[in-house]
């Protein structure tokens, strides 16, 4: 389980997460790349303080899945053994982490764009100027996908953005 520790979120990412979920009081949440839970439960505790809210959040690795349920019993959370591409959402979404592997967040972010609406934030992990990720995401900022997009400097930087619909 040490490499699902180095590869999941840095606990600063987690806490910001949840305080955007906090903030933004979402009624539907998806979240892909679930790891080991740490920050699916951070944003299930958020949706239960707020009083309101479900998260949907897809792994393919049935080791962490294992782990990430156990983390989120008793939470307004559904962790799906799915891969994020096969997902088919059943009502608007609110606000999106992209957590998966690289290659597929910008993929996946215009896999579920019919889902989202002009409220809709979204944010993508591992954005950072020595991760590949701003390449990908470069094209939906261009096309006018991706609005108002706010890049923080964390250790392995993380972008949050208004969806431009």
């Amino acid at each position: 389980m040490a490499r699902g520790r180095r590869q999941s979120t840095e606990v600063e990412v987690t806490a910001l997460v949840a305080a955007m979920v906090t903030a933004l009081q979402p009624d539907f949440v998806i979240e892909t790349g679930s790891g080991i839970g740490g920050t699916t439960e951070a944003i299930g505790n958020a949706l239960r303080a707020n009083g309101q809210g479900d998260l949907v959040s897809l792994e393919v690795d049935p080791e962490r899945i294992a782990v990430a349920r156990a983390r989120c019993r008793d939470l307004p959370v559904t962790i799906l053994q799915m891969s994020s591409m096969d997902y088919t959402p059943d009502r608007l979404i609110d606000f999106a982490f992209f957590d998966s592997l690289a290659r597929l967040r910008a993929l996946e972010f215009e896999r579920y764009l019919p889902w989202m609406h002009s409220r809709t934030v979204v944010g993508f992990h591992d954005t950072g100027p020595h991760h590949p990720m701003r390449g990908y995401l470069l094209p939906l900022e261009q096309r006018g996908l991706l609005v108002s997009s706010l890049y923080l400097p964390t250790p392995r930087g993380v972008m949050f953005s208004r969806v431009g619909i």
